[in-house]
């Protein structure tokens, strides 16, 4: 652990640009289902986050591209 900084940048009243040392991403708040935001997030590393703000439920899955695998 340690610190980590992170510069964010609003763009409108949906999206957000957020910058660290290690890359990038960029999240999309949609609509709201009940009381929770839903948000998009999709980072440099091929991998987007479907969550529902404030219950702690979300979906990571990777977009694109095949797994490496071990050939020998």
């Amino acid at each position: 652990m340690g610190f980590h900084f992170t510069k964010s940048f609003k763009i409108g009243k949906l999206f957000r640009f957020n910058k660290t040392k290690k890359g990038g991403s960029i999240s999309i708040e949609g609509p709201k289902i009940g009381s929770k935001k839903v948000k998009l997030t999709v980072n440099n590393k091929k991998k987007a986050t479907v969550s529902l703000q404030g219950t702690g439920i979300s979906y990571d899955t990777n977009l694109g591209g095949k797994k490496k695998s071990d050939k020998k």
